[in-house]
């Protein structure tokens, strides 16, 4: 954080689906599993604060994609914020998300777009609930996480992925699911994955 930048700590929910097979093979060798990235991902505010400014309670979808490795840039992004959301929290979080506040993982990722799209104000729909979660904009994404089964048996999988503390460059610890559904159209970003790879994790961001 610059002496410019506003202090900000951010705790929730990290709804992850991707494009790659289940885990994500970017979590293990830095390269998606079919060459490209596509992404949706929700993310639940469960408190949190930049300057003065409570986020507490937000909700925030983000649809995204890269023509390879994240790292590789060229990526386009939309961002969509709940429309329950104030005008000074959609600014704060903007200027989060946007990296122009500084902080892991915003600040780098903020480097590998080419383009942005938004924030836009619409009604999302968020389910948290572990590997059984999802979330939902009408008329333009829709995602339903459902937990791994062991082919044999017909039981749930239970698989983390789990990086030292601090390791993980936007969470640390996340639990694996798949997709039964993961389709978007917003227009510039348009796919359908399900059937993909889902995490679930718990994220705390901050700047300082």
């Amino acid at each position: 954080m610059t002496q410019t930048q506003t202090p900000y700590k951010v705790k929730g929910v990290f709804l992850e689906s991707c494009n790659c097979d289940s885990g994500c093979n970017c979590n293990f060798g830095g390269f998606p599993d079919h060459g490209s990235c596509e992404g949706l991902v929700g993310i639940h505010i469960e408190e949190g604060k930049i300057g003065d400014i409570d986020l507490s309670g937000m909700k925030l979808v983000l649809a995204v994609k890269w023509p390879k490795a994240i790292h590789e840039g060229d990526g386009a992004a939309a961002i969509y914020i709940d429309e329950s959301a104030s005008e000074e929290q959609v600014g704060g979080i903007a200027t989060i998300l946007t990296g122009q506040a500084g902080g892991m993982p915003w600040e780098l990722l903020a480097t590998t777009l080419s383009s942005l799209d938004g924030p836009h104000m619409k009604s999302i729909k968020m389910d948290v609930n572990g590997r059984n979660s999802g979330f939902s904009i009408d008329g333009i994404c829709e995602v339903k996480f459902t937990p791994l089964l062991n082919p044999v048996t017909g039981d749930e999988n239970e698989v983390h992925i789990a990086f030292p503390p601090g390791g993980g460059m936007i969470w640390d610890d996340g639990d694996c699911a798949k997709t039964s559904v993961m389709k978007v159209d917003t227009g510039a970003i348009k796919f359908d994955h399900s059937g993909q790879n889902a995490i679930f994790a718990p994220v705390e961001w901050t700047n300082q």
